[in-house]
């Protein structure tokens, strides 16, 4: 077991590390910061995976999740006007287990076109495994605050983008995707899969490696998962695109729940082993 650490800071930031003191990831949540999420993540052996709002993309900030148009307001891109979640009061924070904190977060959607529009409730749960990867459980429930189109950029030669994304740092390098048939591709667009796992090197060095899964559980709708997933230059993205097909209507009082497992460590699994991890997942309840 590894034994987890917390410091919620009075201001923006939940610091989690081992007992040791070393890092393992920082959740941020803030009224100037118009999604929380988490930056950065760090593997075991200190390389941060993350990029927090790169100038390419500056809405981009390491792990978080994101719808792009509800009711054709933006809450992804952040040109004004665009929609913001909100922070209720500062996340809740316990150690379920040693080697596990779990954040409980309320937040409102709202935006200056539409108004309140979503309320979620959050729940994240991270803990440090017994063989040196990090495991974070991110359940997302929305409840509608009034009739939702939820929406996005029709794919062409990109787009189809939104739910739980990641966004590599620039000394990620080499990226590619590895699927569940073993095959291994540069760029996703839309493929129903269980999960998809990225397998990159940091700063072109060929013994640093590093593995970034997510896991779609069967209770998500459009199950199985469509991912969309881009490597290339100082760009390495992941989606959890459940909208990639089309958008979708959620009746004001209605809920939707999302639940996803990422998984990330030091080398590569391959994907055999990071199936058998994916199915314990995949078959609790929902």
């Amino acid at each position: 077991m590894n034994p987890l650490s917390f410091k919620q800071t009075s201001d923006n930031r939940v610091e989690i590390t081992l007992a040791n003191g070393s890092p393992i990831a920082t959740y941020l949540f803030d009224e100037k910061l118009p999604k929380p999420c988490f930056h950065p993540l760090c593997t075991p052996a200190g390389h941060q995976i993350t990029a927090f709002q790169p100038s390419d993309h500056i809405w981009h900030r390491g792990l978080w999740f994101a719808i792009k148009f509800i009711n054709q307001s933006n809450f992804w891109e952040e040109r004004p006007p665009f929609g913001i979640q909100k922070t209720l009061g500062r996340p809740e924070c316990k150690l379920t287990a040693p080697d596990t904190l779990q954040i409980v977060q309320q937040l409102e959607w709202t935006s200056q076109a539409i108004g309140p529009v979503i309320r979620e409730h959050r729940t994240i749960a991270i803990t440090a495994m017994p063989d040196g990867s990090r495991q974070i459980d991110w359940t997302t429930n929305l409840e509608a605050m009034q009739d939702l189109l939820l929406d996005r950029t029709p794919y062409t030669t990109w787009g189809g983008y939104g739910g739980l994304a990641f966004r590599a740092t620039r000394e990620v390098h080499g990226a590619s995707y590895l699927l569940p048939d073993g095959q291994s591709t540069p760029n996703i667009a839309g493929q129903p899969n269980p999960w998809a796992l990225m397998r990159a090197f940091v700063n072109a060095n060929a013994e640093a490696k590093i593995s970034v899964g997510m896991i779609d559980h069967p209770s998500n709708p459009r199950t199985p998962m469509p991912w969309y997933c881009r490597s290339g230059e100082n760009y390495d993205v992941m989606y959890a695109a459940f909208l990639f097909h089309g958008p979708m209507t959620l009746a004001k009082g209605r809920k939707l729940a999302l639940r996803h497992r990422v998984l990330y460590r030091d080398g590569w699994w391959e994907a055999e082993e990071f199936d058998r991890l994916a199915s314990a997942f995949r078959d609790t309840a929902g």
